[in-house]
């Protein structure tokens, strides 16, 4: 029996007993699971008896049990509370864990019993329900993507650039990092007009001040600062970080691409974007252009007509000088502020921390008839983690919910939910899900925006403890990537209720003013997304083979589609697209915008319905939420809207014309 404490627990839900865990220990889990792993799959591969459902998929499950475990537990920990010691496992696992993979997805004869049970299946022998049948085409197809038909050599080959590429992701999450730490700006406390004593108080670093990067390319204070020479400072050290000096990750960018562009051809795909096109929702590149390139550039020319009304007014407030893309948020600020008579700082009483927190549940309750309750002397992945078990309206727990509130110089940027336990009816295991957000300890109000992500990242644990599936590895937001954003951005949606979070009428003004500027939001956004794609879709002879080539590679992919604004830059530039290089999103950023075409048209079907918002809620509940990705993530919509999704009510959302 395992004794480690990764691997073991007394605690309920099977939590983790991160109190107790060291490094070390982690380190021993995940040498433990990998032989599991494979010591299982030896026994499937092994089993000379005829396949069936359980001895192979049953056994494929328990086999990868523990070190899903692991992985759920470290990379929980690593990114809201990183040290020097969980680096280094990271950095040593990284490769570790890409080799594992290959030995598992490269093995013809592991694929053989996947599919001689397919066959037993198709020929009436095997009896398999619908979520059995799409466990295992899913793992044939991820095998046929991993390359299980090559021939050795290039097997070989494959597992070199596996290897190296899952090196150089973690060398990009740690650069970046770094890169934006050394990015931050001292000022002095009169270069700070326009913030309240709260924000100058949370900014208070020694003898001085200091703003912090966060991840994308404008940065939130720069709507408040009234010193445009610190704003163009602001500005600068974002678009420039880590393009030079000890943190620059040019060469690891450069790399990456071209490995994956040779292991897209050594596959049999034109470029990596058609193979992780293949495996979610859209299933070709051209599908995702033929929306993405009209929307952005519909966009981008509506962001030009607001270009034209900041430049004027910027030309009032600041005579002589010239508007630049520092200045944008400031005075589209300034504008909203004076067309709609709106003024954040009035709402502030409004939108403090914790009765935000409570309008989240509130949400939830009245959808679902969920309930939140604390759960005392229980440690979560990071330091001060609030607990709460969360139970359904007849009583029972569906779960365990962890929100990690406080940024820290260990924590990675942003906000994001992640699995600790996956919900598994086979196993009998309920979901263990985290929230994890950036705020300071001087935090007592936040913006609409953040209030917007809040929503946002519960809709994505909602969406883990909502989870009624067979098996843990596809269960909750185990999704394609362009669909898992989509049930979460239709949680934004009651964040916008009359009396939710604000009283109607600040609702009604805060919809107003929040069409304004939705060509710059949409444009950046999807430039990024653009970007994305011309990475990973041009083919290796014709990518940057140096870090100089980055920027004007960059450039010229987005003035292809006539995409090139100055006032306009994406949202992330290449070098600090930690999306697509340190995370998951390679090829797969349009998700975002794939998912806002399902939300728009979802949110339609909401505000169509006649009867409860309770009978909304639980049937959306029951086609979408609980299947997670146990079916194909396509037919749960259909299941839920009775129809493919239509793009008209995201355009009449954004108010754009293609």
């Amino acid at each position: 029996m395992p004794t480690n404490p990764v691997l073991t627990t007394d605690l309920p839900y099977a939590l983790p007993d991160f109190a107790r865990i060291t490094p070390d220990d982690y380190r021993a889990a995940f040498d433990e699971a990998m032989s599991a792993h494979l010591d299982g799959l030896a026994r499937l591969r092994g089993d000379g008896a005829p396949p069936t459902v359980e001895s192979v998929l049953g056994a494929w499950e328990d086999a990868e049990a523990p070190l899903r475990r692991v992985l759920n537990a470290f990379f929980a920990v690593h990114s809201s509370d990183a040290s020097p010691e969980l680096d280094a496992i990271d950095e040593e696992m990284s490769p570790r864990l890409a080799e594992h993979h290959d030995a598992i997805y490269l093995d013809a004869e592991l694929f053989g019993r996947l599919t001689a049970l397919r066959e037993r299946i198709d020929a009436g022998e095997v009896e398999a329900d619908e979520e059995d049948s799409f466990a295992l085409d899913e793992l044939l197809r991820s095998f046929r993507r991993a390359g299980v038909a090559l021939g050795d050599p290039e097997k070989e080959r494959l597992r070199e650039m596996n290897r190296r590429l899952a090196q150089l992701s973690t060398k990009f999450e740690q650069l970046n990092r770094d890169a934006r730490n050394a990015g931050a700006i001292a000022v002095t406390e009169a270069e700070l007009e326009g913030l309240t004593a709260e924000e100058r108080a949370a900014l208070a670093s020694g003898d001085g001040y200091r703003i912090e990067l966060v991840n994308t390319t404008q940065q939130p204070l720069a709507a408040k600062l009234a010193d445009a020479g610190v704003r163009r400072r602001l500005f600068e050290a974002s678009t420039t970080r880590a393009l030079s000096g000890e943190f620059d990750t040019r060469h690891v960018v450069v790399e990456m691409a071209r490995l994956r562009a040779e292991r897209a051809t050594l596959l049999g795909y034109p470029h990596h974007a058609a193979l992780v096109a293949e495996a979610g929702c859209a299933k070709t590149v051209d599908a995702i252009t033929e929306m993405l390139v009209p929307l952005a550039q519909a966009a981008l020319a509506k962001a030009r007509q607001e270009a034209a009304d900041l430049r004027a007014r910027y030309a009032e407030l600041a005579p002589g000088e010239t508007f630049t893309a520092a200045d944008w948020s400031y005075v589209e600020a300034i504008l909203r502020r004076e067309r709609f008579a709106f003024d954040e700082s009035e709402l502030g009483e409004h939108l403090q921390v914790s009765r935000v927190l409570d309008a989240v549940y509130s949400a939830a309750g009245d959808l679902y008839g969920i309930s939140f309750h604390p759960v005392d002397g229980v440690a979560g992945h990071a330091p001060d983690t609030q607990v709460y078990e969360v139970r359904d309206t007849d009583g029972s727990t569906i779960g365990l919910f962890l929100m990690d509130f406080w940024a820290r110089p260990t924590k990675q940027g942003g906000a994001w939910m992640s699995n600790i336990v996956d919900q598994s009816l086979r196993d009998g295991t309920l979901p263990v899900v985290t929230n994890n957000c950036n705020y300071t300890r001087t935090t007592t109000s936040i913006t609409w925006d953040e209030v917007i992500t809040m929503f946002h990242e519960f809709g994505h644990a909602l969406h883990g403890l909502m989870a009624n599936s067979k098996y843990a590895s596809r269960s909750g937001a185990n999704t394609p990537r362009d669909f898992v954003e989509f049930p979460s951005q239709v949680n934004e949606h009651w964040a916008w209720t009359p009396g939710r979070v604000l009283p109607a009428e600040w609702i009604d003004r805060l919809r107003e003013a929040s069409r304004f500027g939705q060509g710059y939001a949409t444009a950046e956004t999807e430039l990024a997304s653009l970007l994305d794609l011309a990475w990973h879709t041009t083919p290796l002879e014709e990518l940057p083979t140096s870090a100089d080539e980055v920027e004007e590679f960059e450039r010229a992919a987005l003035d292809r589609w006539g995409l090139v604004d100055e006032l306009v830059p994406p949202r992330y530039r290449s070098q600090y697209f930690a999306h697509i290089w340190g995370g998951g999103y390679a090829a797969s950023y349009y998700g975002y915008a794939w998912a806002k075409v399902m939300d728009a048209d979802a949110v339609a079907w909401f505000e169509e319905q006649t009867g409860s918002l309770r009978e909304a809620g639980d049937h959306f509940r029951r086609t979408l939420l609980a299947p997670g990705g146990s079916v194909e993530a396509m037919e749960t919509y259909r299941r839920f809207r009775g129809r493919d999704p239509q793009l008209q009510p995201l355009l009449d959302r954004l108010g754009l014309t293609l």
